[in-house]
């Protein structure tokens, strides 16, 4: 793909060169997709405000893939992950007659998806299964700060295990305990609200495993004996958890010794922090430099344009997917900016990290185009995608320095 830039970037130089009034720099030719060819003038923009702010209201019931465990890291301090759900009869099962069941024994499953910060790791993991004292709703709202009240009763589960890159599900034998819990006569709403639900955490050591709720190796496995009938054969009865079952995840964080440690706003002058599971959302501003372009290129058409945002020194090497950028809706506080209609792909949005130049990139003509047309910057948010369910985080060099700075890089014309 390099190779085909450089033709390209040299016969582009030169039609530059000839169709433009102002002078060209070697910073457009980059900006070029392989198979695209534009005439236009290179400009820059750099933010003129920045900070970093805890995303607070992060929720975290609405999706097919959790998290759980623990990370310590010299930026970002302690993480926990803990996930709370109901357990729910199959979507075909309107009621339950378990009165007459013996139950044998009672197996937790939880699809393994992936391991951090080390996905080709194994980790010493001490799980812990505790029953609620208080139900998950199915009609309530859950966020990353939620949490439910657990029983006082012993754990269901309490043991170490280890968790291995090579593993694809991870099953935990819980205790006799939850078998006079299952042992009941209910509707399919009358039994989430009995059972009420399980809270799931590591209790103690290093490393999360995401989970994939939408595999149905995901579940609370009843393995029982009808004693009324005097049937000997060994049965089971899968009940829901996770995806089919009302479930939100809890993220707890100690910024104890680190940066972020005074809370609130963190000033974007030297840094940007950009985290995931509750963590912090970087919020940048181009106004006043999208002004000033605008009042000076009243008629200008964007041709193709990215958010440039390098990392700072002491970013993590485990780097995250994809970067999201938001703006200010008119119906809501934050919406994808328009480029986000695109596929995220190479062609179209990216938002990924290029090791080569250590930075993320944004391809985001559109909303270029847009803050054009309206003569200001209503504000951008930056997110990571995976923030719910990947522990991975990264750090941006601040707005202070123009030579390392975030900065959008467009080609015009007029």
């Amino acid at each position: 793909m390099r190779h085909l830039r450089t033709t390209l970037a040299a016969l582009l130089l030169a039609a530059l060169f000839a169709a433009c009034e102002e002078k060209e720099t070697a910073v457009g030719i980059d900006l070029v997709d392989p198979d695209t060819f534009y005439r236009g003038t290179t400009h820059t923009l750099y933010p003129d405000a920045a900070f970093s702010k805890v995303e607070d209201t992060l929720r975290t019931d609405i999706t097919s893939e959790g998290i759980l465990g623990n990370l310590t890291d010299p930026v970002y301090g302690r993480t926990s992950a803990i996930l709370y759900t109901q357990i729910a009869l199959p979507s075909n099962a309107a009621s339950i007659d378990f009165n007459e069941a013996q139950v044998d024994s009672v197996v937790l499953s939880l699809t393994k998806k992936n391991l951090f910060p080390d996905t080709a790791a194994t980790y010493h993991l001490r799980l812990e299964v505790r029953l609620l004292d208080e139900a998950v709703e199915t009609d309530s709202v859950y966020y990353s700060t939620s949490q439910l009240a657990v029983s006082a009763d012993a754990p269901l589960f309490d043991q170490y295990i280890d968790v291995s890159y090579t593993d694809t599900v991870v099953h935990l034998t819980l205790d006799n305990h939850i078998k006079d819990v299952l042992r009941t006569s209910a509707t399919s709403s009358e039994f989430v609200q009995h059972t009420k639900g399980l809270r799931i955490r590591v209790s103690d050591g290093e490393g999360m495993m995401s989970i994939d709720f939408s595999d149905v190796r995901t579940c609370l496995t009843a393995y029982y004996h009808n004693i009324a009938s005097g049937d000997t054969l060994r049965n089971h009865y899968t009940f829901l958890i996770g995806y089919g079952a009302k479930h939100f995840m809890q993220f707890t964080h100690d910024y104890s010794g680190t940066p972020l440690a005074a809370g609130g706003n963190i000033d974007g002058t030297g840094r940007l922090y950009l985290e995931a599971l509750g963590g912090h959302a970087v919020h940048l501003s181009f106004d006043t430099a999208i002004r000033a372009f605008a009042g000076q290129h009243p008629r200008a058409v964007i041709h193709y344009a990215e958010l440039l945002l390098p990392l700072a020194p002491e970013a993590s090497t485990f780097t995250p997917g994809v970067v999201m950028a938001m703006t200010q809706g008119s119906n809501s506080p934050w919406v994808g900016i328009a480029d986000l209609a695109e596929t995220i792909t190479i062609r179209g949005y990216d938002g990924t990290y290029d090791p080569d130049l250590n930075r993320f990139r944004i391809r985001l003509p559109r909303h270029v185009q847009q803050m054009h047309r309206q003569g200001n910057d209503p504000g951008m948010l930056l997110v990571l995608d995976a923030r719910r369910s990947s522990a991975y985080n990264t750090v941006f060099n601040g707005i202070a320095d123009t030579a390392t700075a975030p900065k959008i890089v467009f080609v015009y014309s007029e």
